[in-house]
């Protein structure tokens, strides 16, 4: 059996620099998505949120009223060489999140938004945060 390719200290750098540089630019976008999104929600009825975005997992009290909170989960990718023609255990399934966290008041008035996590950024560059952020409503007040 042949032996593998040997990667070359410069290809090694190259990658690593390039998957340092996207990773600065996803977090620059995602960043600047999640703010648009939680800024349009603003002053807005949590009622409305839930309408569009579903339901959401937990209901938490919040120093400043009740915070909502989505999360989605998606798989991630396995590194290459883990396929099924390797000689090693699979290995373990991991998920990546986004967890969105909407702020509302005792009026039920969103006032403000959070988010964290691993996936958001994977939402933004594949489109699902467009349908995030706050639709009109021919019935909103605000």
């Amino acid at each position: 059996m042949p032996a593998p390719p040997r990667r070359s200290p410069g290809r090694t750098g190259m990658i690593a620099a390039a998957a340092i540089a996207l990773t600065t630019a996803c977090a620059n976008l995602e960043a600047g998505t999640m703010q648009r999104i939680f800024e349009s929600w603003k002053g807005a009825p949590v009622e409305q949120a839930k309408a569009q975005w579903g339901p959401p997992q937990t209901v938490q009290a919040a120093p400043d009223g009740t915070a909502y909170v989505w999360t989605d989960e998606m798989p991630t990718a396995h590194p290459p060489g883990s396929g099924p023609r390797d000689a090693q255990l699979e290995p373990p399934p991991t998920v990546a999140y986004c967890q969105r966290k909407l702020i509302a008041g005792a009026d039920g008035k969103i006032s403000r938004g959070e988010w964290s996590g691993s996936a958001c950024c994977a939402q933004t560059l594949i489109g699902q945060c467009a349908g995030l952020a706050r639709k009109p409503s021919a019935t909103s007040n605000s």
